[in-house]
């Protein structure tokens, strides 16, 4: 008999359980129970049934769907006993959901969740180009979703450039198929990124529910257009989208006008215009006819405001000319006033001494000096006989 170390027999034991299956992952079917997650890392919860339970351990970026106590799911991975605690779990690389019924228990928790985070606020959605040029499809190249844009799109408009890339999109590849087709389509020069496929069962829908690419569509910087299933099914996808078709052929025709409707309406915004311009050019005709009509009328009013001008301009003249005359006549008076001569026909007289300056003080004078005197008809010299103040008598 041989004896083992715990660790050394737990050890044995994992290898008993890797080599029963060749090392591949194996499914393990059950209802949830104990959900918890330890430090924000480590997803645990029990699978079980009626008979038996099993635990079930992973890190929390493998749980790729909403699990919650009482969803029916299968986890894949591998059986093991973890040393430290010997205990036995299922060590799992993914988990699914089984049934209608928790596919869309797990749907409504991931829609409540994303919905509080803002992915579907419609503030934050854009309106797509009325003319699109260059559009991004992402599909599969053997749908019949496929099929029908293109087929609408060619009866619509007609010489878009188009550039399919071709995902999955159902199945457990199909999320990361079309994450990556999104990341791809945002390096091009698109006006437009499409996503769509046919109808299905929730479960063949899921991969537009996947929350990768939830977060996807809502992070295009390309205006984004998705239509998934019939008009009744309604994925996390199209939510998070600038716009929602409800089919792939509302999906071609939301996303581009037919051709008929513009030509109809570039027509009647032509005849629009050309009404108005008649309306114009007749308003014109109507101005200028009246202009040629009645040419005296223009005339006689130009007339009468230059007669009332040159009326103006003469009154204007005949005041300046009055106003001057009496500031002349004015100026005349006072210079009269000021003139020597009119002083010396008062009785004045002028006294200037030998060298011919003006004597206007007795203080200038000596007796015995000459002095001449003007009057108003002549001169006559004349000899200082004495000097006295003008206060002083004789």
């Amino acid at each position: 008999m041989r004896v083992f170390q715990v660790s050394e027999f737990i050890e044995t034991i994992n290898v008993v359980l890797r080599g029963m299956w060749q090392g591949e992952e194996i499914g393990v079917e059950g209802e949830v129970s104990g959900f918890r997650v330890s430090q924000g890392q480590w997803v645990s919860f029990d699978l079980k049934d009626d008979k038996g339970l099993v635990n079930v351990f992973l890190p929390v970026w493998n749980l790729r769907v909403p699990v919650e106590d009482g969803l029916r799911v299968r986890a894949f991975g591998i059986p093991r006993i973890y040393p430290k605690y010997g205990k036995f779990s299922l060590s799992a690389e993914r988990i699914e959901l089984v049934g209608e019924g928790a596919l869309a228990k797990a749907l409504a928790l991931l829609r409540q969740r994303l919905e509080k985070e803002g992915l579907f606020d419609p503030s934050r959605k854009r309106a797509l180009p009325r003319f699109p040029d260059h559009i991004a499809l992402i599909a599969s190249r053997e749908s019949a979703a496929y099929g029908d844009v293109i087929r609408v799109l060619g009866e619509r408009w007609g010489g878009l450039k188009i550039d399919l890339y071709h995902v999955l999109v159902q199945g457990e590849r199909a999320p990361q198929d079309i994450v990556s087709a999104i990341r791809t389509a945002q390096e091009g020069d698109y006006d437009v990124l499409v996503m769509t496929r046919g109808g299905g069962s929730l479960e063949e829908l899921m991969a537009f529910n996947d929350e990768r690419v939830v977060r996807a569509v809502h992070g295009s910087r390309i205006p984004t257009l998705v239509a998934i299933g019939h008009e009744r099914d309604v994925s996390l996808a199209e939510e998070a989208a600038d716009v929602r078709g409800s089919t792939p052929t509302d999906c071609a025709r939301r996303l581009v006008p037919d051709r008929r409707d513009v030509l109809y309406e570039v027509a009647t915004r032509v005849g629009s215009i050309e009404d108005e311009m008649a309306a114009r050019i007749q308003d014109r005709r109507v101005a200028l006819s009246r202009a040629v009509d009645a040419p005296s009328h223009w005339i006689s009013s130009r007339r009468a405001l230059l007669d009332r001008l040159a009326s103006a301009c003469d009154e204007g003249v005949r005041q300046w000319l009055r106003t001057s005359t009496a500031r002349l006549q004015s100026v005349v008076r006072l210079l009269g006033s000021l003139d020597p001569n009119a002083v010396l026909g008062r009785g004045y007289a002028i006294v200037r001494d030998a060298s011919g300056h003006a004597v206007v003080s007795v203080a200038r004078l000596r007796v015995g000096s000459g002095v001449t005197v003007r009057l108003a008809d002549g001169n006559f010299d004349s000899t200082i006989t004495d000097t006295y103040a003008s206060e002083e008598r004789r």
